[in-house]
């Protein structure tokens, strides 16, 4: 934890600074008290493995080959001789429709009664895969041998069925006419029948729509795919019948829907397209439940699982689905030397990073073989339970340190989520005072209206709760504590510190008669579009591997080309900052829609170095809260382009950047001159002579303090520096500041200054003391500074891999290591072997835009190596000297400015070490604001 302003603390996996907030001693009523403050703590990663959070995690198959009813494994189960293992968290089982109605109408449900109360016992849930469609043929080996719909739907109710060929066609099955209203009617029976007792039972996570193909699959089989439907028409009101009858047996607990692996159909004019087939077998129907999820199989290590092609059906579903919809996934055996053991990272990251996932299925374990599988599989088993779904961290939370009896106490917050999938359900923050000498809960109350619903990977928004106090609550010192809860009770576990019955401390506050508190506000908010993420396609399609970090990219080959997104979730309405990150040469254009409306048109882009390198290019535009689709078009300039990412951060007083054409008052200067474009394609003031100003009124600086003062301008080459200084309400505030030439009029450039200013709203001015019409001004911008400390230990690195292996196997243990240092400093570090070797940091918090000190804790025995840090589109190359042993650290730094908001780090060895010496050893590494 870290709190501002400032003194250190420690504490199991968490590096913090905080304000020594002493205890209150109640004074004489003639003594003058403290004045409130504002207090911001920050909050980084445990990094431990959450287990026990709903509807998130790893999955455990308890099955064995044999049918609920006669399973070995769960008759262990029941008996006590077993317990689901501590590091699974949903339980996948089996139940088809014979285990529970073996005789129609009449129901069995004492072992799955016994069952599920059993799994709730142990604070797990079961995903309830209740098998109703087709089973394979009993002579098929490797299989389950189960018969989903019973003998008596066909033999006694005399419901329509053919013997359906599958796969190479050397199988057959008994495969019910789906359209028959017979079928349709004991479907809805035996589904409401098992609905009415279980819909709500703790022991479920969410029952899997298992209703149609072989399997339950869908249409991922070619037997589904065959299935002679008299018409079009027939077969989707078959499959949006079927939903329904799910939709109407369950209120509560959650239903997931079969996300096949079909491609589609060229011979079919309505499933002819992936869009078109989204709709021919009812996805569309079923993705307008809200509290619905989706599941796909063969998440494996068969190749990358994101398919960019335009007949890949469940690829594009997922694309479609995985910002609204939570995403399960299963692979395959997990002995399987094809497509598991042959690269057991791969398998991970297709399912977190390809596939998005909230829950991974590693199949066919059961309690025989889980030991072994989480052996073959080594440290991705931890990383896949520790990023699989959402992974919730309350990064900064703010508030007055004093408060009064019966008065507002506003508690600000700041989000992230550094899971892959996210939360589909609503978790209300309950905030409580506890006596710290006692335990005791003082008071508590619950923000209902709190949401982190549409939270993602890379993104992060802030939330103000605000309370009121009992008038009687007792004056003295309490520790804030916070959690997100459930029906009244803590419920979600995060990845903080000193957490207790899922509830978390944050600080402490001071309840005293008469104070006055200090404002709390907060209104940050952002973003991250992934360009590989399209729902929508023309001509462009998606690259595996973006080359500077993060994940694949997209790759628009001519002009008018471009990618569609139809399910981008906008936290709150205002203006917003867009980063688009690009590869392409100068003079290149692209545009951005959205709902159908031009918002940028006929960016232009600099050249961003070389192909597959990057640069960005910002625009700023206005949103409305809600849902949006987007478009990105590439512009009518043939020439190669590469997209990346697209994040969007809401302006707000904090951070915000003015165009220098706005002014409200200026002195002989052209306010619209035209002669330069810049990257934000604005105009920018020309004609600018010494004594000439420019002023803005009416700008909200929010609290008093250091502004990052950004001045972008370009100015002719040979002559001396231009100059400026900058006045608030008159008062100069800066000094005179200097501008160098840029080059050219024509090239533009940023320059950074740091200035303090005072609370409150205010004109400012800026006024130029050197100039003879030879400056282009085009922007300012001002951004709050403050402290800010962050220290990651290098053994808790997200991933880690050597960039020239991505998809190389060669055992789970050989690129980077976790090794404890011998000699003065005996610590856990991570070790680097090769050159290339990488250590990645994902979703590290920078809470503003400015200039940060980023330090590397290393150790390099004996030889002097180099390690390469990647942040923000940088690549800064740092020496390591020689150290004396594996347990002597050194630090080595580098100042660079970052943009604010969620970033990855990548670390990359730069150098091979010797044969027989080890390579670098990072203890931890540090970003602190710079001074």
């Amino acid at each position: 934890m870290t709190t501002s302003p400032l003194h250190a603390v420690t504490g199991a996996g968490v590096f913090a600074l905080a304000t020594a907030l002493v205890a209150v001693t109640i004074e004489p009523a003639f003594a003058d008290p403290p004045a409130p403050e504002l207090v911001v703590s920050s909050f980084t990663d445990t990094h431990e493995v959450i287990h026990g959070n709903p509807l998130t995690g790893t999955a455990f198959d308890i099955n064995t080959k044999a049918v609920f009813t006669a399973d070995p494994a769960i008759d262990d189960f029941l008996a006590g001789v077993v317990d689901i293992p501590a590091d699974a968290d949903i339980v996948r089982v089996h139940i088809s429709w014979s285990d529970f109605e073996q005789t129609p109408d009449t129901y069995t449900w004492t072992r799955i009664d016994d069952f599920l109360d059993r799994v709730a016992a142990q604070g797990k849930q079961a995903e309830v895969q209740l098998l109703m469609s087709e089973s394979p043929s009993p002579s098929e080996t490797g299989t389950f041998p189960y018969v989903y719909p019973p003998a008596w739907l066909f033999d006694v109710k005399n419901v329509p069925y053919r013997d359906a060929p599958y796969g190479d066609g050397t199988y057959t099955t008994r495969q019910p006419i789906y359209y028959d209203q017979g079928y349709l009617t004991e479907l809805g029976d035996a589904v409401s029948a098992f609905a009415d007792r279980y819909d709500g039972h703790a022991g479920i996570a969410w029952v899997d729509l298992r209703a149609f193909a072989l399997f339950g699959e869908w249409s991922g089989w070619n037997d589904a795919s065959n299935f002679p439907w008299p018409d079009s028409a027939t077969r989707t009101a078959t499959l949006r019948a079927i939903i329904d009858i799910y939709r109407t047996a369950f209120t509560e607990t959650m239903v997931t829907m079969q996300n096949a692996g079909a491609s589609v159909d060229a011979s079919d004019p309505d499933a002819d397209t992936q869009a078109k087939r989204f709709a021919a077998f009812a996805y569309d129907y079923g993705a307008e439940e809200q509290n619905w999820g989706f599941r796909s199989d063969t998440v494996n290590a068969l190749g990358y699982w994101m398919d960019y092609s335009t007949w890949g059906q469940s690829s594009w579903n997922n694309r479609k689905l995985r910002r609204s919809h939570i995403q399960a996934s299963e692979g395959a055996g997990w002995s399987n030397p094809l497509y598991m053991l042959n690269d057991p990272r791969r398998v991970v990251m297709n399912a977190l990073e390809d596939y998005r996932t909230n829950l991974q299925g590693i199949n066919n374990t059961s309690f025989a073989q889980w030991d072994d599988m989480k052996d073959a599989y080594g440290e991705w088993f931890t990383t896949l339970g520790r990023y699989s779904g959402y992974r919730l961290l309350l990064e900064e939370a703010a508030w007055s340190s004093q408060v009064a009896p019966g008065g507002e106490f506003r508690f600000a917050q700041t989000w992230t989520n550094t899971g892959f999938g996210f939360s589909p359900r609503d978790y209300p923050l309950e905030v409580s005072f506890v006596d710290p000498s006692t335990g005791a809960v003082a008071w508590s109350g619950t923000d209902e209206d709190f949401t982190l619903r549409r939270l993602f990977k890379g993104d992060y928004d802030d939330r103000v709760s605000a309370f009121t106090l009992p008038s009687g609550i007792a004056e003295g010192e309490y520790e804030i504590r916070v959690a997100l809860v459930e029906d009244g009770e803590p419920r979600i576990l995060l990845p903080m510190p000193g957490g207790q019955d899922r509830r978390y401390p944050v600080g402490t506050i001071t309840v005293a008669a008469g104070v006055m508190p200090v404002a709390v506000e907060s209104e940050r908010a952002q973003f991250i579009v992934q360009a590989e993420d399209y729902t929508d396609v023309n001509g462009a399609y998606g690259v595996y591997d973006a080359l500077e970090g993060g994940h694949d990219e997209v790759y628009y080959e001519h002009a008018g080309q471009w990618t569609e997104y139809d399910n981008v979730y906008v936290p709150e309405t205002g203006d917003y900052r867009v980063e688009f990150r690009v590869s392409t040469e100068a003079g290149n254009r692209f545009s951005l829609q959205v709902d159908g409306q031009t918002v940028v048109s006929d960016a232009v882009t600099p050249a961003s170095g070389g192909y597959r390198q990057y640069t960005t290019v910002e625009r700023t535009i206005h949103l409305e809260q809600g849902e949006h689709t987007l478009r990105f078009i590439r512009g009518d300039v043939d020439r190669w382009f590469f997209a990346n990412w697209f994040r969007f951060t809401l302006d707000q007083p904090q951070s915000q950047r003015i165009q220098a054409e706005s002014a409200d008052d200026a002195w002989d200067v052209w306010l619209a001159a035209t002669e330069t474009i810049d990257d934000d394609g604005t105009p920018s003031v020309s004609w600018i002579e010494t004594g000439d100003y420019l002023e803005y009124r009416d700008i909200d600086i929010p609290r008093a303090g250091d502004y990052l003062l950004e001045i972008r301008y370009s100015a002719h080459s040979g002559v001396p520096d231009r100059g400026f200084r900058l006045l608030a309400d008159g008062v100069d505030v800066s000094g005179e500041l200097l501008l160098p030439s840029t080059g050219a009029i024509e090239t533009m450039r940023t320059v950074d200054f740091v200035v303090p200013l005072d609370a409150g709203v205010q004109d400012l001015r800026i006024e130029w003391t050197r100039a003879n019409v030879d400056v282009l001004f085009n922007w300012f911008a001002l951004t709050e500074q403050r402290a800010h400390l962050e220290r990651i230990e290098g053994e808790h690195y997200s991933f880690q891999w050597n960039l020239d292996k991505l998809q190389v196997w060669e055992g789970h243990d050989t690129a980077a290591e976790v090794v404890t240092a011998q000699g003065p400093d005996a610590v856990d570090a991570a070790r680097f072997r090769n050159e290339r070797d990488f250590l990645r940091f994902d979703s590290v918090f920078v809470p503003h835009r400015g200039w940060y000190d980023v330090r590397l804790r290393v150790a390099s025995p004996g030889i002097a190596q180099t390690v390469v840090v990647e942040v923000d589109g940088q690549s800064i190359p740092l020496a390591v000297p020689a150290t004396l042993g594996n347990g002597a650290f050194v630090t080595v730094d580098a100042r660079v400015k970052l943009r604010g908001g969620v970033t990855d780090i990548r670390l990359v060895a730069g150098s091979q070490p010797p044969a027989g010496s080890p390579g670098i050893a990072v203890d931890w590494i540090e970003v602190e604001a710079a001074p």
